[in-house]
């Protein structure tokens, strides 16, 4: 409630009949962010403090704001049900007439001036600035507060944060981040030590502020200067519900910072017959379903779920969380009504609201309030909220949170799950269980992750270190078993099926008693090689049996031997012949028992002992006229059979010319 003097209210009061009571609207636009100070709660002219020592740009009033064309709308909570946290902007349009100079997102401040007294309504930032469609001279201004200087992403804002710090430091640093003043200002968990508790790419500023204000039972607003304010709801009444009046002291009570409404227009106002029940428990968790911790004796319980800031906590000091924000949302009566009436600026949203009806009485918050109009300038105050707070969690499920770790287990018709989080090493683990399908898995973030997933036809696992972008996985089927390894793009996999085993890869390495392989394809083995066919390559110091042995230029088999153009028996012939047949050698052949050499084939010349007198030919030694004459030993010259052949010749033409 803004702390406006009696006289002002009065003329807010009464009607605008009389020059005094004419409401006077003023817009000032500036270029840049509007800069005030104002005591505290005052908000009334002063020659050193308003208005602002900057001048304005621009400055409409009432003769350029086309008649009654004013709305602001606020809302602390707009939700079916008390939401503790909510962080609403503050909407203000109206449409104005010949205004030339373009006020997108210009920052401006709107006040009315009645009977002499100019006081402010608020500072916001042209958010749109479009020409109605009917009358091109009019345009309609659509603004919002300084709410949304919060949504941007402070995600490296709170990566750069130096934790522990108290959540004091932690609000300071945020509104200082996002340029936004706060009013002076005591939250209950101002002392709370925060740590490090998520590792966000993303955070949306606005919510991190209302994860301040939800574990402070409060919620995010701005007042009509521009600064954050904390808002909190005051008590409300004693009674427990309509049907216990213990007296008159009792009920109807008056609510802490309460206004009360002596007119409204009753064709516009309605209300529930019941009142919303006082929250008298609280409950801390991490996601639905889960238990968590909880403090409070009754059965209406407001559940705080999923606020990080509280990530990692003792579960005594869960329980000391929990009843802080007991004592700052439990005792709140209120009745569910829409109320409207004549037009009080002095009201704020989440100000208390008492209205007399002729056969009741209604007890509210201005949850929602909307000022409109100017001259006839009307208020709207609703509250909304179900009878008991509507919160889903169940018995079968539970949260343990100790330091740095959380275990929660949960369990429903559909699944039994286990999950452990360790929130200072940045680890998780977690088993699923299905109808149809058990999965486990363990993370550590941006370092390295394992998965085993079972079905009815299928096991599956797989490990991968996100750092190296290596991978492997198991994956056994009722057909087959299959291993894979992977490093980017290069893998190597092993696939056993009833028929075959097949392993692909880059390089194969075997390293057993009796056989050796090595990445680069070389084998050491014990043992017999049968059966096969070896092509190319070259082998060392080993013995082959039973095989044939085959190349570009020599084949090996059972009965010959193939070296270039020359074969070699093995049959105890000794015999060495070219391929084309033309030279012959042989030890013995069919036929005779004696070495034979065939130049030409063995049609053509042949040399035998025979030939020569009878006298066997040495391979190895020469033949010589004078040798055969004196039938002694052959000379000590090595030469070629033809040499022999032709030397012979010479010598029997001698001794026929010699006749």
């Amino acid at each position: 409630m803004l702390n406006i003097p009696e006289k002002i209210k009065e003329l807010f009061r009464a009607d605008n009949l009389s020059a005094a009571t004419q409401r006077h609207i003023k817009l000032r636009f500036f270029d840049e962010e509007i800069r005030i100070i104002y005591p505290e709660d005052t908000l009334f002219s002063s020659d050193d403090l308003f208005p602002v020592d900057q001048e304005p740009v621009y400055v409409i009033d009432n003769s350029q704001i086309i008649s009654e064309s004013m709305t602001i709308t606020e809302s602390l909570c707009s939700g079916q049900n008390l939401t503790f946290g909510e962080c609403c902007a503050s909407m203000f349009e109206v449409t104005v007439a010949d205004v030339l100079m373009d006020l997108t997102g210009k920052e401006f401040m709107v006040t009315v001036e009645i009977g002499g007294y100019e006081m402010a309504l608020g500072i916001y930032k042209v958010d749109s600035f479009v020409r109605e469609q009917a009358d091109r001279r009019r345009k309609r201004i659509t603004a919002y507060d300084r709410m949304l200087n919060f949504d941007i992403d402070v995600a490296d804002w709170y990566q750069g944060l130096t934790f522990p710090m108290t959540l004091k430091q932690f609000r300071d640093s945020l509104c200082q981040h996002v340029s936004i003043a706060q009013i002076t200002a005591t939250l209950s968990l101002d002392d709370m030590v925060l740590t490090k508790t998520i590792n966000p790419e993303q955070l949306d500023g606005r919510k991190v502020l209302m994860a301040i204000c939800e574990i402070n039972g409060c919620f995010g607003n701005f007042d009509k200067t521009g600064r954050l304010t904390y808002k909190f709801l005051g008590t409300s009444g004693l009674f427990p519900s309509e049907s216990l009046y213990p007296d008159d002291e009792l009920f109807p009570s008056e609510m802490t910072n309460a206004e009360t409404l002596s007119y409204y227009k009753q064709s516009e106002t309605h209300y529930e017959d019941y009142v919303v029940y006082s929250i008298d428990k609280v409950q801390i968790r991490q996601e639905e379903g889960d238990v968590g911790a909880s403090y409070g004796p009754g059965t209406n319980c407001y559940v705080v779920q999923g606020n990080y800031l509280v990530y990692g906590k003792t579960a005594e000091e869960l329980i000391s969380i929990a009843s802080t924000v007991y004592d700052q949302i439990s005792g709140r009566i209120y009745r569910p009504c829409h109320v409207v009436g004549p037009a009080l600026p002095w009201v704020e949203v989440g100000d208390g609201i008492i209205c007399y009806t002729t056969d009741d009485v209604i007890e509210t918050y201005c949850l929602e309030r909307t000022l409109k109009g100017i001259q006839g300038m009307t208020d709207t105050y609703v509250a909304k909220g179900d009878i008991e707070q509507e919160q889903s969690f169940g018995l079968g499920d539970q949260i343990i949170q100790l330091e740095g770790k959380t275990a929660v287990i949960k369990k429903s018709v559909e699944e039994v799950s286990v999950r452990v989080t360790d929130l200072k090493e940045f680890t998780e683990a977690q088993v699923k269980i299905m109808a149809d399908n058990i999965t486990a898995e363990v993370t550590r973030a941006q370092q390295a992750e394992a998965s085993l997933s079972i079905k009815a036809d299928q096991i599956a696992l797989s490990v991968t270190n996100l750092k190296n972008e290596t991978n492997s996985k198991f994956i056994q089927t009722a057909n087959e078993i299959s291993l894979k390894v992977s490093k980017g793009d290069v893998s190597s996999q092993l696939s056993v099926e009833s028929d075959k085993v097949t392993i692909s890869g880059n390089r194969l390495i075997v390293n057993s008693t009796n056989f050796q392989l090595d990445g680069n394809g070389n084998a050491v083995f014990s043992g017999d090689v049968r059966g096969a066919n070896i092509y190319g390559g070259g082998m060392y110091g080993s013995y082959i049996y039973g095989s044939t042995i085959e190349s570009d230029v020599m084949k090996a088999s059972d009965t010959y031997v193939e070296f270039g153009d020359y074969r070699v028996t093995v049959d105890n012939t000794g015999a060495l012949i070219s391929k084309d047949g033309s030279v012959q050698l042989w030890t013995k052949g069919p036929g005779w028992n004696m070495p034979v050499v065939f130049v030409g084939g063995e049609n053509g010349t042949s040399v035998t002992p025979q030939s020569v007198n009878s006298k066997y030919l040495n391979a190895v030694n020469d033949v010589s006229i004078e040798a055969l004459a004196n039938e002694t030993g052959w000379g000590d010259r090595w030469t070629s059979v033809k040499e022999n052949i032709v030397a012979l010749w010479s010598e029997i033409e001698n001794i026929k010319n010699s006749f």
